[in-house]
């Protein structure tokens, strides 16, 4: 399922939280995305309704479906990045140009660039690049 940069966005803050052990918190997400709490309530409802997170009392949550979107990001962000730097870009404008269009390029494309690279483990930056499946 195709996944805007917006919502990639917001489930990239939800696992954020998550990673380090809490549920995200409605005011926390609309903070760190520089919106208003009624708009984060409408995009997380939207995406728990596509089934990425769960929300509770608690807090909020994302799903396996979730984290392999944010996977799938991060990997075309790195794999994309990897390629920009071997055809001459510096990391750091490798990783802003990345930005402007990893979210949009189909999985199978990431998967075949990654292989002509030969497989890299790690970006250009020292950062893991996830392993996927589709």
């Amino acid at each position: 399922m195709n996944l805007s940069r917006r919502e990639l966005s917001y489930l990239l803050v939800i696992k954020k939280y998550n990673d380090q052990g809490q549920l995200a918190k409605l005011s926390w997400v609309a903070k760190q995305l520089n919106i208003s709490p009624a708009s984060a309530y409408e995009e997380l409802s939207h995406l728990e309704g596509k089934g990425f997170v769960k929300k509770n009392r608690s807090g909020i949550e994302i799903t396996d479906e979730g984290k392999k979107a944010v996977d799938n990001l991060i990997k075309a962000h790195r794999v994309i990045e990897s390629l920009l730097v071997e055809i001459g870009f510096s990391p750091d404008e490798a990783c802003k140009y990345s930005t402007q269009f990893d979210f949009a390029v189909p999985e199978e494309i990431i998967d075949r660039l990654h292989k002509y690279l030969g497989e890299p483990k790690r970006c250009p930056h020292g950062e893991e690049i996830p392993i996927t499946t589709s």
